[in-house]
């Protein structure tokens, strides 16, 4: 569970490149965030770029959400991180080691083991 909550914070959001916004074919997001010319951010879910609209959905009840392209200045998708997601993974078993290791100290010292 531990693990799950760490790696699913080691997400980080990256512009979609000028060119590749404004390619003809379709492009799906499984995460967005679309900014519009008046300062409006969308965070959607399963979004579809296309060239005339950016569809998806948002907000608590999951509404469906259609922007015309002309009306957004950027979008962003949502994508792992892959150097915090490698650190979690290698720093976690060494710091559960060590929890090991020192309760393990501390029971021993405890119950009059260690002089």
């Amino acid at each position: 569970m531990l693990v799950v909550l760490l790696t699913a914070g080691c997400a980080v959001w990256r512009p979609l490149p000028g060119a590749g916004f404004a390619r003809s074919a379709g492009e799906r997001l499984a995460h967005a965030r679309v900014s519009l010319r008046d300062g409006t951010e969308l965070l959607l879910d399963d979004a579809s770029v296309t060239p005339d609209s950016i569809v998806g959905f948002g907000g608590e009840t999951r509404t469906r959400f259609a922007v015309a392209r002309r009306e957004v200045v950027g979008v962003e998708g949502r994508e792992t991180d892959g150097a915090r997601t490698f650190a979690v993974g290698a720093l976690l078993p060494v710091v559960a080691s060590f929890l090991v290791v020192a309760t393990y100290a501390a029971l021993l010292a405890a119950s009059g083991g260690i002089d």
